[in-house]
C-alpha cells in the first residue's frame, strides 16, 4: 500500500531531518533560484566554483532544473528568512525522497511482483537513500524524476514518460545513466518518438540556459572548472568503489550482495555507465556528499533484485544491519562539516587525498567512532537542545511505528 511506504518513509526522514543546507554547492543552486526574483543578477550565485559567462563572472555550472525546484523555498526565504528558506529546502528534499521511493516500489513490482514492505526499506536504507532524502543534493530529485519517467514507460505512457526524463535530465543531464530502465519488450518506434517529444522542450530549455549565460547552446560552463576535466588514469574507478573516503562497498555494504544478482541489464547497465562516467572525472568524488554522491541515482536500480525475498539469507541480514549503523550514525552527525574538517575541499591538496584513500581519515570511520550523539544535527537539537532532538525522534518513531503496525493496514 503506496499510503504505508509514503508514511513510513516520512517518518525516517523525521528521525534524521536536520534541515540545512549542506555544501556550497547546494546553498549555490538555492541563491540561483533567489536570483529569479531579484535578489541579485538573474541566475548568478554568491557561493559555489563561479564561471564567467556573457553578462556576468558569478555563475555556477550547475543545471538549472534543481534551483527551480527550490524555487518556492528560496520565496520562503526572501519572506520569511534565510533560516526558513533552508528548512523549506530541506523538506523539498525530503518530499523528493518520499516521491523517488514511490517510483522504485512501483518499478520493482512491476519487475518482480510484490515487494515485501520491511525488506524494501532496508534496501532504500541501504542505497543511501534515507541519507540522501535528509541532505538536500539535486540527486535525489533527479532520481525521483527519472525513475518514475521509467515507470511510466514501463505502464505504456510513453510521453509522459520523455516529461519526466527531460525534468530529470534539466536536473542533473548525467540522469541519462538511467536511460536503460526505459527499455521495455514493446520496442515500438512510435512509442520512442512519444517518449522524444516530451523530453524535447526540457532538452531546448538547457540550450537555452546555456546560451542565455555563457553564449553557446552546448557550454554549461564546466570547461572552465578544473574538477570535471577528464582524466581516465586518476584512479576514479577503484576510487569511487573501494576508496576508505568514498568507496561504495564502504558507504553501501549491501552492493557486495548487488553485483552478485543484478542480472537484467537494465539492472546493472546503469551503474556500469555512471562509474565510467564520473571515474574519468579529474574529481571523481564530487567534493563532500556522502559517500560516492555521483553513484546514488543508480543504486535504487543496482539493489532492486536484493528487494525479492530470501535473496541473500543471512549475509543480506549482516550487510543490512551494517548498513542501519551506519545509517543512524551519519544521520545525527553533520558528515559534510566532518568531511572539511578532515580535510580541504581541493582534490589536488595532500590533505584531500588523505581523507580519500586514508582509513584514518575516512568520513565513514569518523561518523562511526564520533557520532554527534551529544550535540546531534537535527533540527529539533537547533531549536531546543536535547529535548528537541529526543521529541524530533519520537514523533519520526511514532509515524513509522503506525506505518509498520497500524491496525487499518491490510496483510501484506
Amino acid at each position: 500500500m503506496d499510503l504505508r511506504i509514503i508514511l513510513a518513509w516520512s517518518g525516517l526522514l523525521l528521525m534524521v531531518f536536520g534541515g540545512r543546507l549542506m555544501t556550497t554547492d547546494v546553498a549555490a543552486q538555492y541563491q540561483v533560484a533567489e536570483s529569479v526574483y531579484g535578489v541579485r543578477d538573474l541566475f548568478t550565485s554568491e557561493d559555489g566554483w563561479h564561471v564567467s559567462g556573457v553578462r556576468s563572472d558569478n555563475y555556477v555550472p550547475h543545471a538549472p532544473g534543481y534551483s527551480a525546484i527550490l524555487l518556492p523555498a528560496a520565496g520562503t526565504g526572501i519572506l520569511l528568512g534565510l533560516a526558513a528558506g533552508k528548512v523549506a529546502a530541506a523538506l523539498t528534499s525530503a518530499f523528493t525522497s518520499v516521491l523517488l521511493v514511490l517510483a522504485v516500489k512501483k518499478l520493482a513490482e512491476g519487475f518482480m511482483g510484490r515487494v515485501d514492505f520491511i525488506r524494501f526499506l532496508v534496501v532504500m536504507t541501504g542505497a543511501m537513500a534515507l541519507m540522501y532524502g535528509r541532505m538536500p543534493y539535486d540527486v535525489t530529485s533527479a532520481a525521483a524524476l527519472v525513475l518514475w519517467g521509467a515507470w511510466f514507460m514501463q505502464t505504456n505512457r510513453p510521453f509522459i514518460a520523455g516529461v519526466l526524463l527531460g525534468a530529470a535530465l534539466l536536473v542533473r543531464p548525467d540522469s541519462i545513466v538511467l536511460l536503460p530502465m526505459y527499455w521495455t519488450e514493446e520496442r515500438h518506434l512510435e512509442k520512442f518518438a512519444f517518449a522524444a517529444a516530451g523530453a524535447f522542450p526540457f532538452v531546448l530549455g538547457i540550450l537555452g540556459y546555456n546560451f542565455y549565460r555563457f553564449g553557446l547552446i552546448f557550454s554549461d560552463g564546466h570547461y572552465q572548472d578544473p574538477a570535471i576535466a577528464i582524466d581516465m588514469f586518476n584512479r576514479g574507478i577503484p576510487g569511487l568503489l573501494f576508496s576508505p573516503g568514498k568507496g561504495l562497498f564502504w558507504y553501501a555494504p549491501l552492493t557486495i550482495l548487488a553485483i552478485f544478482h543484478c542480472g537484467d541489464w537494465r539492472f546493472w547497465s546503469p551503474f556500469v555507465f555512471s562509474l565510467i562516467l564520473h571515474g574519468f572525472l579529474h574529481d571523481w568524488t564530487g567534493g563532500t556528499g556522502w559517500g560516492p554522491r555521483f553513484l546514488f541515482m543508480v543504486l535504487p536500480v543496482l539493489f532492486m533484485p536484493l528487494m525479492r525475498p530470501g535473496i541473500g539469507g543471512k549475509l543480506f541480514k549482516a550487510l543490512a544491519l551494517i548498513s542501519l549503523l551506519i545509517t543512524v550514525a551519519a544521520g545525527i552527525t553533520d558528515t559534510n562539516a566532518l568531511e572539511q574538517r578532515l580535510g580541504a575541499d581541493e582534490f589536488d591538496s595532500q590533505s584531500r587525498q588523505m581523507v580519500i584513500w586514508s582509513p584514518g581519515r575516512s568520513p565513514l570511520l569518523q561518523t562511526l567512532l564520533h557520532p554527534d550523539i551529544t550535540s546531534p544535527d537535527l533540527l529539533g537539537c537547533r531549536a531546543a537542545g536535547i529535548p528537541g532532538a529526543l521529541a524530533q525522534f519520537a514523533a519520526g518513531a511514532a509515524l513509522f511505528l503506525y506505518a509498520l503496525k497500524g491496525k487499518r493496514w491490510k496483510q501484506e
